[in-house]
């Protein structure tokens, strides 16, 4: 009698294996939703509509964005976490959400254990960039001005609690600088501020200044990605310049539900991969001041985990809430 129990007992985990193998040979098998955490037109959404064209040509079947903005993107992050777990309800979005968020804003749900990552998407780096009438070329002019005069340099911050933010935040605690720090709601007035001599510096995305540094009317000083970047050859990174902790990149990843089968996120895994290899897409993101760059799941999970390492004690010693 318990050889025939175990008998059935394996016949119906194959046939479960076998079930969720078709499930996942057949995928997607309907259309697929990416939600985005912000309005329609910017970067975020902008990526996540490039990839979705990649990934509807791959499979023929839609991927719809929907883009649900507000709460510091906790109402996106909230809905895909509650979804069902079957890959068709997904998030493409900053990690921050991820590494910073819970420590400085009450929220519904645990990134950690409500949703898995599926891919890196892309990078955009931080930089840091001067009204030219402020007098710098660089980095270490930007720090000995600070020095000459403390608090007398203002940095605009267009938006707080990000990794943009807190980039500033390491560069005044390792340079020993102090610069006040003036807060926008969103790029485009900071950008504004720093071009019109309202504020001397800006931290940024990079995507959101290149048209202003290409026209000459900002001036690029520092660079925050591991390496130099190849729409700025010439200008330095943080590490170049003597600091080894002013590295700070946004980066953007495709999330889904926390117990989509494995067999699903390998399978989306591997067509955002080669969606993302195309010449065309990675073009596209360079014009967004992205660079493409997807990883296996693991892979991704343990880079979010590093970040989380990083930037979480910045974000608690900031003392920011958010709500």
């Amino acid at each position: 009698m318990m050889a025939l129990a175990r008998f059935f007992t394996a016949a119906a985990c194959a046939a479960c294996a076998l079930a969720a193998s078709a499930q996942t040979a057949d995928f997607p098998s309907k259309p697929v939703h990416l939600v985005v955490p912000f309005a329609a037109g910017g970067p975020i959404d902008v990526l996540a509509r490039i990839i979705g064209a990649k990934l509807a040509t791959a499979t023929g079947q839609q991927f719809i964005v929907e883009n649900k903005a507000g709460g510091n993107s906790v109402i996106a992050w909230d809905y895909v976490a509650r979804a069902n777990p079957d890959g068709y309800t997904l998030l493409v979005s900053g990690i921050g959400s991820r590494t910073i968020l819970p420590y400085v804003a009450t929220i519904p749900f645990d990134p950690a254990r409500d949703l898995v990552g599926v891919t890196r998407l892309a990078d955009a780096a931080t930089i840091f960039v001067a009204n030219p009438k402020a007098g710098m070329k660089n980095l270490g002019e930007l720090v000995t001005q600070a020095r000459a005069s403390p608090g007398k340099i203002n940095v605009a911050i267009p938006a707080p609690a990000t990794i943009t933010h807190f980039a500033a935040t390491v560069l005044q605690r390792d340079a020993a600088i102090k610069l006040t720090e003036v807060p926008y709601k969103g790029g485009a007035p900071a950008m504004n501020a720093v071009v019109g001599g309202e504020v001397e510096v800006m931290t940024a995305d990079i995507g959101a200044v290149m048209p202003q540094i290409q026209a000459g009317t900002l001036v690029p000083l520092v660079v925050g990605s591991p390496s130099r970047l190849p729409m700025l050859p010439q200008v330095p990174t943080g590490v170049e310049a003597g600091y080894p902790n002013l590295v700070a990149v946004n980066v953007y990843g495709l999330f889904a539900p926390a117990r989509t089968p494995k067999e699903v996120v390998v399978r989306l895994n591997g067509l955002v991969a080669e969606a993302l290899r195309a010449a065309d897409a990675r073009e596209q993101l360079a014009r967004l001041g992205m660079v493409a760059e997807t990883s296996s799941a693991d892979a991704f999970e343990a880079f979010m985990q590093d970040q989380t390492a990083k930037w979480s004690p910045i974000a608690k010693a900031s003392g920011i809430r958010l709500n």
